[in-house]
């Protein structure tokens, strides 16, 4: 059975001094310098593995504190252990690194960690490492830590490999996502019932590496058929990975990554002339204004990944002559902004989806989340159906016009084409590449907040912000 959000909620009331739970690995250097710069204890469960990088990348001393002597700073501020029992609330530590044997180990010390007063901050390793299965079946049923984020929704980026998947989501809010191909599977690989004259990518388990997918792409159907038989016959995949792999549309366009937080202290405070005409013009309750405005864009990224990254930079004659499917597990990240006209879009989407989630998996979205997009160049009616009830200026549920999508130079009786964040993904949790404004900030929330703000930091303002307020039941599951 789901861990109820209300026993979660009694157990955060009882906190006198929140801690912050990182799982080391994939954002946690940013969640954890977050809590240090909003005064926060922090704790970093991590394996033997993977120490070093915490180890070597401390973060010490006081908020705002400029440190010159980095040992004793380390040698006051923080401790190691292997066992939460040899951290004590009332010792002087201000973080803590936790070395474990294996990352779900963590599942052992719950009445430890709340003892401790921990709130867990969600990343994908969490997901992965410690929740189990594909349903995430160990975060919901037995890791019984408040989670700052929704405890159900981590889930959903896994798939084809549940029924209510993001594409699912996806569907009900209304927003684009990459359209899907059928096809059938056959002891050699695939086959298509019809012929596409496409480009296409396929996406499927690897043989060898249970956490990643293999890509492959293909100029058409045919083409696909060739190469994944290719595949299957080099060991990389197989038939039940094939069978639960999706075939689908390569969007064109760079690759975009837009981090939102959304508060709930926020979603239920005034906002003055904003929330009143935000309510007005987009034609939603002001309890559904003040949700859109609490979804805060912070700041975009995007991927480099290996091989791609390396075989986009070699010639093209060498390219045709290579025979390495290129892989694509994600290496680097890197700092981005948009053309501004295009963030409308982004904000549209993300809101539609906020709004799903919070119809179809109540509480829904919980702090940090990230909307994954491939931003292509194509006719609006390729992706979103007319008529439609609309989000944007005119209301009603007439045929949109150019004009209602901030579009003014399309001559009249044409067809309108525009810049469209088709999602790729989503990411219900701490994103992946926000350590890339670790130290420096995202420069949407530093305009906001006249300082420097990350996505570590923002969460960590909300921590702190629901501790004064005595409002941590609100911001946890």
């Amino acid at each position: 059975m789901v861990i109820a959000r209300e026993e979660m909620q009694e157990i955060a009331k009882s906190y006198r001094e929140p801690v912050g739970l990182n799982l080391g690995s994939h954002s946690a250097l940013d969640a954890w310098q977050g809590q240090r710069n909003y005064g926060l204890r922090s704790i970093i469960y991590t394996t033997q593995a993977r120490a070093r990088i915490y180890l070597q990348n401390p973060m010490a001393g006081k908020p705002g504190e400029a440190i010159e002597e980095l040992p004793r700073r380390v040698r006051e501020d923080v401790i190691v252990a292997s066992d939460p029992k040899d951290i004590r609330k009332d010792g002087k530590w201000r973080s803590a690194i936790l070395v474990l044997n294996e990352y779900q180990d963590i599942v052992k010390y719950v009445d430890d960690l709340i003892n401790l007063e921990c709130l867990q901050i969600p990343n994908r390793a969490f997901s992965v490492y410690v929740g189990g299965d594909e349903y995430c079946s160990v975060i919901e049923n037995k890791f019984a830590v408040p989670i700052l984020g929704s405890r159900k929704a981590l889930k959903i980026e896994n798939r084809g490999e549940i029924e209510k998947d993001y594409y699912w989501f996806s569907e009900k809010a209304g927003i684009p996502y990459p359209k899907s191909y059928e096809y059938e599977v056959h002891s050699g690989g695939i086959r298509f019932k019809e012929p596409i004259d496409e480009p296409m990518l396929l996406k499927a388990e690897h043989a060898h590496r249970a956490f990643e997918r293999e890509f492959i792409f293909a100029a058409d159907s045919q083409d696909l058929e060739e190469k994944v038989q290719r595949e299957v016959e080099a060991g990389n995949l197989t038939k039940e990975g094939l069978e639960d792999g999706r075939v689908e549309q390569i969007v064109l366009g760079p690759h975009a990554n837009f981090n939102f937080f959304f508060s709930p202290l926020d979603a239920k405070e005034e906002w003055g002339d904003v929330d009143d005409w935000y309510a007005k013009l987009y034609q939603v309750s002001l309890e559904e204004a003040r949700t859109c405005l609490a979804n805060q864009f912070l700041s975009i990224d995007e991927r480099r990944e290996t091989i791609l990254d390396g075989l986009k930079r070699l010639p093209i004659e060498v390219q045709q002559k290579l025979k390495k499917v290129p892989s694509f597990e994600v290496t680097a990240h890197l700092m981005m902004s948009l053309r501004e006209s295009l963030l409308k879009d982004v904000h549209r989407y993300a809101d539609a989806f906020l709004l799903a989630l919070k119809k179809y998996e109540p509480p829904g979205i919980i702090g940090a989340w990230c909307l994954q997009t491939l931003i292509t160049w194509d006719r609006i009616s390729k992706y979103e159906l007319q008529p439609k009830a609309k989000f944007d200026f005119t209301g009603g549920s007439e045929p949109k016009t150019a004009m209602d999508y901030g579009l003014y130079d399309v001559p009249e009786g044409r067809e309108p084409f525009m810049h469209i964040p088709v999602t790729q993904d989503l990411a219900l949790r701490h994103g992946g590449g926000t350590n890339v404004h670790m130290g420096v900030g995202s420069q949407y929330a530093n305009a906001k907040y006249q300082k420097s703000m990350s996505m570590g930091d923002r969460i960590a303002l909300e921590i702190r912000r629901a501790w004064k307020r005595k409002q941590l039941e609100d911001i946890v599951t």
